[in-house]
This record gives structure tokens, C-alpha cells and sequence, in this order.
């Protein structure tokens, strides 16, 4: 996590909220939320956020940004600002 916040403060002090910012996890935004400050943190700077476990069963190869059709594309910042994932 250190060195994704590192990357995403140099973007975000480069180029402001002029660029998206997304990032593949394979935990849930849920669980993210639950986890350590850092992971807040990151939360925190980034737009986007691609969630949940690849599965293998749920393949779906016609997905956009996504492996699995269990996966997410979550709105992070209007996600934080609800308190509840916003798609």
C-alpha cells in the first residue's frame, strides 16, 4: 500500500483531480474499508476502484476493466461521500 500512496500523491500533486485514478483489487470495498488506515488513505485519493476476487467460473471476456462479472467498478469518492457503493 506505501508505494501505491506514493504514486498516487505524485499524480495527484502533478496533475490535481485533472486525471482519474483507478486501482484492481482483488478484496472487496467492503473489506478495504474495514482494513488499516493506509488502505483508507488510498481510498481516499483514488476515483476508481475495480473490486472483488477474479473468478474463474464467472469469466467473462466481453467485460470492460474487469475479469470476472462478480468484479465491480465502484465510484470511489461518491462511494465515501454515501456510505454505500455507488456503481
Amino acid at each position: 500500500t506505501d508505494v501505491c500512496l506514493q504514486v498516487v500523491r505524485r499524480i495527484r500533486k502533478e496533475f490535481g483531480t485533472t486525471k482519474d485514478i483507478w486501482s484492481w483489487t482483488g478484496y472487496t470495498f467492503d473489506e478495504l474499508l474495514q482494513d488499516s488506515e493506509d488502505k483508507l488513505e488510498l481510498l481516499s485519493q483514488i476515483d476508481i476502484l475495480v473490486d472483488g476476487r477474479f473468478e474463474l467460473s464467472k469469466r467473462d471476456l466481453k467485460l470492460q476493466f474487469r475479469g470476472s462479472s462478480n468484479q465491480r467498478i465502484i465510484d470511489v469518492q461518491k462511494s465515501l461521500e454515501s456510505n454505500q457503493v455507488v456503481i
